[in-house]
């Protein structure tokens, strides 16, 4: 007896812990507006909240009957599916509902008879749907937010709310599902660019169902993507049947903002722009940085390759055809790109196993040097180039993927005193090595881990595929360098469980330090967009078989490539 007493209020003590209502899981707190105006709001963090990680954002609007200032009764529709166990174990998210105060709208309305309500786009927004927009400004700055995974959705009042906050921010949201409500046709071709499906009930007396109807009918003749669901036995509690879709959570958390649109994916922008801009001036020499833009003012906060070229640190420039080529070819496709120069600290001088081992150390450091000086003059203009800081994409080739490889998982420990110091809490989005190779992998940590896209050749007879010496000195050489290159990376970041690409060439050279900028540019923006842009954990490798070996013993064997998780 006394046993079942234990085990009984164990389970009482316990239970509320992974069976937290809405209430209990949603933090009360309350917005502050510049003019004095509030708004009541309830946070849903996910569960294991990691503050240094990216997460979707989920908007939801009640309807008329949930206003007030209690800060609970908007809870009352659509909370529990977001305090789901199961869906927050699967869509982990940062999940806001507000409550818009008594006798107030999120949108204006103008009911009429049956197919003649009016929804008039006023040049500023209602007062609650004002302080939502501010609401959202301020979660972006107190949370790390991914911006391609925002989502919204609205019942009723709020999903009038829905269609009037798509067209006052058209280029912020990735989807959307009003349900029972409308919207102003003319505003449709302002949501082209975000995935809707919108709900209502057949029988619905309150909202008649028309007006869902009329705005779908106007966003697929501007060319959106939308589906519409109507509940043909169904009146104005159509979201009862909206929530209980078992596709609605998976189908919103697939949609990733640009990526219906065929941004990152294939080129979708005919001109480009080039500006020349120098950086920093450093021994007398100016360094100069070139930076490509899709001519598209549109869309703002892209995702930024930096590219470093390659030439052992002695020759090389940032404008040569076969860099400027892939330049282009990556803002066609939407991201912004920067090729940039840096010192050729080795211009002149052997860069092989005749060289110091200390001065290959510090050629690196010095290329970091200027890597750092680059990064830091674009964050300060991050606004005025449209990029977005936390996805800031190294790409280099050959030295250029030695340089951007210490560049991301060096720490100022590593080097010179004088080097450039990075914002604090900043760190790259991603690194992308053609044939490349870094000096200690276990730099590579589980916090420090980025997402890495690898190509390397197994035969590459300059920079070690997997670990070697640097040119394969002989360890009693002066320039003896134990480097580790792309299949000692991919081992690596498989241990600490980080991001990973891939791509081995079986009897591949050294020509992978390039040949990827001009037959694998598809691959590599695709990879980026997944791995980077939207935060996607990847491990995968595969092997691209050249034919032939490498006639030497020292090389690993096609059967050593690391193949890892798929």
């Amino acid at each position: 007896m006394l046993r079942s007493l234990f085990f009984l209020c164990c389970v009482l003590l316990i239970r509320p812990l992974y069976c937290q209502g809405p209430t209990e899981a949603f933090e009360a707190k309350v917005y502050r507006a510049e003019d004095g105006s509030t708004l009541p709001y309830r946070l849903l963090l996910p569960e294991n909240y990691e503050p240094g990680r990216a997460y979707p954002l989920v908007l939801f609007l009640h309807g008329a009957g949930e206003r007030g200032a209690d800060n609970d009764l908007q809870l009352v529709h659509g909370a529990k599916l977001f305090t789901d166990e199961d869906n927050r174990r699967q869509f982990p998210a940062i999940v806001v509902f507000p409550q818009c105060p008594a006798e107030d709208y999120w949108a204006r309305i103008d009911p009429g008879e049956d197919a003649h309500w009016q929804y008039p786009l006023l040049r500023r927004a209602p007062g609650p749907l004002k302080n939502v927009i501010g609401l959202l400004a301020e979660l972006e700055k107190d949370y790390r937010v991914n911006p391609h995974r925002r989502y919204l959705g609205g019942l009723s009042m709020g999903g009038f709310g829905t269609f009037e906050l798509l067209a006052r921010k058209p280029d912020y949201f990735a989807a959307a599902f009003p349900i029972c409500g409308g919207g102003n046709v003319l505003a449709a071709p302002l949501m082209t660019d975000t995935d809707l499906w919108v709900f209502h009930g057949g029988l619905d007396d309150v909202v008649p169902p028309v007006n869902s109807r009329k705005m779908v009918e106007a966003l697929q003749e501007a060319g959106a993507s939308v589906r519409y669901t109507e509940y043909p036995k169904a009146n104005h509690n159509s979201w009862d049947s909206a929530f209980a879709e078992p596709q609605l959570l998976p189908w919103l958390f697939s949609n990733h903002r640009y990526w219906p649109a065929g941004r990152y994916a294939k080129p979708v922008f005919q001109q480009v722009q080039r500006t020349t801009m120098a950086y920093a001036k450093k021994e007398g020499e100016t360094l100069e940085l070139d930076f490509y833009e899709p001519s598209d003012d549109a869309v703002r906060n892209r995702p930024l390759i930096l590219y470093v070229h390659g030439g052992g640190f002695a020759g090389g420039s940032r404008d040569e055809p076969r860099y400027t080529g892939y330049c282009q070819r990556m803002a066609e496709r939407g991201y912004a790109v920067v090729s940039m120069s840096y010192r050729l600290t080795m211009k002149g001088k052997s860069f092989s196993c005749d060289q110091p081992t200390e001065n290959k150390i510090r050629t690196f450091q010095m290329a970091v040097e200027d890597i750092r000086s680059a990064t830091n003059f674009l964050l300060e203009r991050k606004d005025m180039l449209g990029i977005h800081p936390d996805q800031i994409i190294l790409v280099g080739s050959s030295a250029g993927a030695e340089a951007v490889l210490h560049a991301a998982y060096w720490t100022d420990e590593d080097l010179l005193p004088r080097s450039p110091r990075l914002p604090d809490g900043f760190a790259y989005g991603g690194v992308v090595s053609l044939a490349g190779a870094m000096v200690d992998v276990t730099d590579i940590t589980k916090e420090s881990a980025i997402p890495t896209v690898l190509y390397h050749g197994t035969c590459d007879n300059l920079v070690p595929f997997d670990a070697a010496p640097h040119h394969y000195c002989d360890e009693n050489a002066v320039g003896y360098l134990p480097l580790f290159g792309a299949n000692a990376i991919a081992k690596r970041l498989d241990e600490v469980g980080g991001s990973y690409h891939l791509v081995a060439s079986c009897g591949g050279r050294h020509e992978w330090n390039d040949r990827p900028l001009f037959e694998y540019v598809d691959e590599l923006s695709e990879v980026c967009y997944k791995m980077i842009v939207t935060d996607q954990f990847h491990q995968a490798s595969r092997i691209i078989d050249q034919g032939g070996d490498c006639g030497d013993d020292q090389y690993p064997a096609c059967t050593e490539v690391f193949m890892g998780k798929e």
